[in-house]
């Protein structure tokens, strides 16, 4: 697998490694160079008497450097990977050496060994009782909110603009308390809610109604099919375990295209969103990983390349949450100009929508890949048309707006967005044969 540039810096744990990397991208670095299908390897010449050694695992996108930075990856690791990206005829091919052989054996028994311990049985009656107990304490929780969205309605709403900061953090505390965190979500989410624009009174009704229907499903859920069971409970906040998702969980094995991804930052941690496409199966897939600062995911994706996987979709009404069961490596970059995925126009696109949500009330932007769309500029907006003339209003930073517009100058492309009921979100797209990220995180 051959890497982009832009898919390289994605990888970087900061700037300065990125310019660092780039500059030991020159064959003049490194003594040895050596790649195959499984692997790069190479000795970068530094200061010292020996040189580094520096290999990184293609397949499942690993690193390994024999210099003392606490970086991962490192510079070297980084400077490989840009030199193969501009210049693979100066690797040769051939057998591993046995100092990459070895290291790419034990981390193939580390994924073996892995997946033979998620296959293991749950404990059902232990599982059983631990959430009985939770489940008297968030009912609890559930008439409180319930009873505070009452009088909060019933005083008026006008006036929650000046004081929205203080007026839902009580009650969002009182969630945590409770055991209910998605529910202490939606009201930090009613924080969240740009109370100088025009669409706040929509905003707001809307997401407190979410929250009372949420509350009241969960009181009546006995009554409920088990899908709704699940999606009940994961939108109040309980967690589905990992161990638990692979066992009852739906499996689809596919070359799943990875076509967005965006991250959050809390504080030390970085919350990774990765949006797949399953070239077969026709389905969008969800990966979110949580990561610590210093270490790398779980699983390596790079936006424009596929990945050959079996994933495991977590439980509930129509999910999009998936677990990678066992990951067969990353193949080729693809481009989906041909018209091969997704929607042809805004109108199919919307019909999409609008089926999802029929199925499933509660959520919140749609996945879809939507070809034959360019930006136009309107009421000094940016806006997404297509052949029809259709317009649908975007949301997008001011470096992905600039660089939409450059890459696309005018012309109709194909974008994966995330498609909501008042604006979208575009997070990538392909035009001549090309892909690129739009949100400000990735930009190369």
């Amino acid at each position: 697998m051959q890497l982009s540039e832009e898919q390289i810096i994605k990888l970087a744990p900061d700037a300065a490694s990125v310019k660092a990397g780039k500059g030991l991208a020159s064959a003049a670095k490194w003594v040895l160079r050596g790649a195959s299908e499984r692997a790069l390897w190479g000795h970068c010449q530094g200061s010292g008497a020996n040189p580094y050694q520096t290999q990184v695992d293609l397949q499942n996108i690993a690193f390994k450097c024999s210099c003392p930075s606490h970086k991962f990856p490192c510079k070297h690791s980084l400077g490989l990977l840009f030199l193969y990206a501009s210049q693979p005829n100066l690797f040769s091919t051939g057998e591993e050496p046995a100092w990459v052989a070895e290291w790419l054996n034990k981390r193939e028994n580390k994924v073996a060994e892995k997946k033979e311990k998620s296959d293991k049985p749950v404990d059902a009656a232990a599982q059983a009782k631990r959430q009985e107990a939770r489940h008297r304490k968030v009912l609890g929780g559930v008439e409180d909110l319930q009873g505070w969205l009452k009088d909060l309605v019933r005083n008026g709403l006008l006036n929650v603009p000046e004081r929205a900061q203080a007026l839902f953090e009580g009650i969002a505390k009182r969630m945590v308390d409770s055991q209910a965190p998605g529910l202490a979500g939606m009201m930090r989410q009613l924080q969240e809610i740009n109370y100088f624009g025009e669409d706040w009174k929509y905003e707001l009704t809307a997401l407190l109604s979410k929250a009372y229907l949420v509350a009241e499903s969960y009181k009546h859920l006995d009554e409920l099919p088990d899908d709704w069971k699940d999606e009940i409970r994961t939108l109040v906040g309980y967690p589905q375990a990992k161990e638990e998702v692979l066992a009852k969980g739906e499996t689809v094995t596919d070359d799943w295209y990875v076509v967005g991804t965006e991250s959050l930052e809390q504080d030390r941690l970085t919350v990774e969103y990765n949006w797949l496409y399953g070239r077969q199966s026709k389905r969008y897939a969800l990966l979110l990983q949580f990561i610590i600062a210093g270490s790398l995911p779980e699983v390596a994706l790079l936006p424009g390349t596929v990945v050959r996987a079996d994933v495991t979709f977590y439980r509930g009404v129509n999910p999009t949450r998936v677990l990678v069961r066992e990951q067969r490596g990353s193949g080729e970059l693809f481009c989906l100009t041909d018209g091969n995925a997704g929607y042809m126009n805004l109108t199919e696109a919307t019909q999409r929508f609008r089926e999802v949500l029929t199925v499933n009330p509660f959520t919140y932007e749609v996945p879809m890949i939507v070809n034959g769309v360019r930006f136009v500029i309107h009421e000094g907006q940016l806006w997404l048309q297509d052949s029809d003339a259709r317009l649908f209003a975007l949301s997008v930073g001011e470096a992905g707006r600039l660089k939409g517009l450059a890459v696309t100058g005018g012309r109709e492309f194909t974008g994966f967005f995330m498609a909501g009921e008042r604006r979208w979100r575009v997070l990538s797209l392909w035009i001549d044969d090309k892909y690129y990220t739009l949100n400000n995180e990735y930009n190369g």
